[in-house]
């Protein structure tokens, strides 16, 4: 397999930002603090010249840096392809084929770190894992179970304002919920304004049978379903998760 150093990552990343700089209407030369120089100038032949060496260059960098997107890609390393390919999207914003490659990639990372769980409807929240912000994370929910509720309530409906302890408000009654503490947090139940989070109070959010979508933060993931708090239910749900680092 073949390996790379954080420093080649940082090494093509400055590369490309220097070639991104450089642009056939203008070059910024840097000036020594208490001296002037005049520009020479340049004859349309020496221009078109220098244009050709600067394409050489790019040619040259892009074709290298496929060889190590290709290597990472080979070795299971996509996180770090990943992270090539984004600089390489800014360089090219418009290129049609980096943006399927990164879509691909988020694909395998998700198949690679993907495993099931038994979700019990039974119980409160349930930790399943550390994410990453920015990252993708994939969560699949199939499975039927019963539940009975027989609670009173008034006007209002079921209360909503807690979720460690009531309904999601924003999703639907019975489905698939989640949230993502802080990793100071407490990995037992979603907080209710504790004192450990210092960041902008997390919020519960539908999953449903299937949600794909960049980890909004970093943190720890929890699953439940959405039911009444004193409900009673029977069955489980088989949930596949990708994107998460599992808790032992």
């Amino acid at each position: 397999m073949i390996r790379y150093s954080r420093l080649s990552i940082a090494m093509a990343c400055a590369a490309i930002v220097t070639i991104h700089w450089i642009s056939h209407e203008s070059f910024v030369q840097a000036q020594p603090p208490k001296s002037k120089v005049k520009s020479k100038p340049i004859t349309p032949a020496e221009l078109k010249k220098l244009d050709s060496k600067l394409e050489d260059v790019q040619r040259s960098f892009l074709k290298d840096t496929e060889s190590i997107i290709k290597g990472y890609e080979e070795g299971g390393q996509f996180e770090r392809a990943k992270i090539l390919l984004e600089v390489l999207r800014k360089l090219d914003p418009k290129n049609e084929q980096i943006k399927k490659k990164l879509e691909q990639l988020d694909g395998q990372i998700l198949d690679s770190s993907e495993f099931e769980l038994d979700l019990d409807p039974s119980k409160p929240w349930q930790q399943v894992g550390t994410v990453v912000k920015d990252h993708p994370l994939r969560i699949e929910a199939e499975g039927d179970y019963k539940f009975v509720a027989s609670l009173p309530v008034n006007a209002e409906g079921f209360p909503s304002k807690d979720p460690a302890n009531d309904m999601v408000g924003s999703a639907p009654l019975g489905a698939v919920v989640a949230i993502i503490l802080p990793p100071n947090g407490s990995s037992s139940a979603a907080p209710a304004g504790g004192n450990n989070n210092r960041d902008q109070k997390p919020n519960a959010f539908h999953v449903g049978a299937k949600f794909e979508q960049p980890t909004p933060r970093d943190g720890i993931l929890l699953i439940k379903v959405n039911v009444p708090p004193g409900s009673k239910c029977t069955g489980k749900l088989k949930v596949k998760v990708g994107g998460v680092t599992r808790s032992t």
